[in-house]
C-alpha cells in the first residue's frame, strides 16, 4: 500500500520505503541458502547478513530474533517451491510419459514434492522442509510457528486427493487425509535418504510403481 507520493509501503506493521523489500528478499533468499547448507543449529546471523550484502543490525529491522528469521525463511522458501509447482504443471503435458494421461491427480501429487525431476540434485526448498520438520520435533515454539507450513503442505495433497475421488480416480473408500500424510511422508523419507549421502534411485524405476499404484487405487 503506498503513500500519496507513491513512495512508502505499508509492511508487517511499519512503513518502509520500496527498496526496502529487495533487502527483505535478499534476506530470506540469504537465509535460505545459508539453513540449507549448515543446518538451522549452524546457521549464524552474521553469516546470514553477509550473504545478502547487509549489516547483522539490519536484520533486526525484520526479525527479531534467529527463530523468527527461520520461520520466514521456511516460509519463504515454500513459497517459491509453490511457484516452481505451478510452472511445473503449466509447463507438463497432459500425456505423461508414465502413460497415466487419464491420472492427472499422480501427475499433481509429483509436482507437489520438494524436489521435482528435472533437479539435478538436493533443493533448498528439500533441506529447509527436513530441517522445520526436526525443529518442530525437538522445540514446542517451532513446533507452533512451523505446524501451519506443514499442515499447508498435507492440505495441498489432501485437496488433489478429494479432487481425484470426485473425478473417480481414486476409491472414495479410502482415506483422503490418510493418503495425503502417506503421499507427503514418501518423499520427505527419500529425501532423507539421499541426504543421507545414498544414490539417487532412477526417475525411470519409478514409472512401472507409479502404474501399478494408480490401478490399486481406483474404484473397484
Amino acid at each position: 500500500m503506498t503513500d500519496a507520493s507513491g513512495n512508502v509501503i505499508h509492511v508487517d506493521g511499519r512503513d518502509r520505503r520500496p527498496w526496502a523489500l529487495i533487502s527483505k528478499t535478499k534476506l530470506l533468499d540469504a537465509a535460505v541458502a545459508e539453513i540449507a547448507e549448515r543446518g538451522y543449529d549452524h546457521a549464524r546471523l552474521v553469516d546470514i547478513a553477509a550473504r545478502a550484502d547487509l549489516t547483522v543490525g539490519s536484520l533486526y529491522n525484520w526479525y527479531k530474533n534467529k527463530a523468527e528469521l527461520f520461520n520466514a525463511a521456511l516460509e519463504h522458501a515454500i513459497s517459491l517451491q509453490q511457484q516452481a509447482n505451478l510452472q511445473f504443471i503449466s509447463e507438463r503435458s497432459t500425456e505423461s510419459p508414465t502413460g497415466l494421461a487419464n491420472s492427472n491427480w499422480l501427475l499433481l501429487i509429483a509436482s507437489l514434492m520438494p524436489r521435482q525431476q528435472q533437479d539435478a540434485g538436493s533443493t533448498d526448498a528439500q533441506k529447509m522442509l527436513i530441517e522445520a520438520l526436526n525443529a518442530a520435533w525437538r522445540d514446542e515454539e517451532s513446533q507452533r510457528a512451523i505446524q501451519p507450513h506443514i499442515a499447508a503442505l498435507v492440505a495441498q495433497y489432501e485437496d488433489v486427493i478429494q479432487t481425484a475421488m470426485n473425478d473417480g480416480g481414486i476409491d472414495k473408500l479410502l482415506d483422503a487425509k490418510l493418503l495425503a500424510r502417506l503421499f507427503l511422508a514418501f518423499p520427505i523419507g527419500l529425501s532423507l535418504l539421499s541426504l543421507s549421502g545414498l544414490p539417487d534411485i532412477n526417475p525411470a524405476k519409478f514409472i512401472l510403481f507409479v502404474q501399478r499404484l494408480d490401478e490399486v487405487l481406483k474404484p473397484r
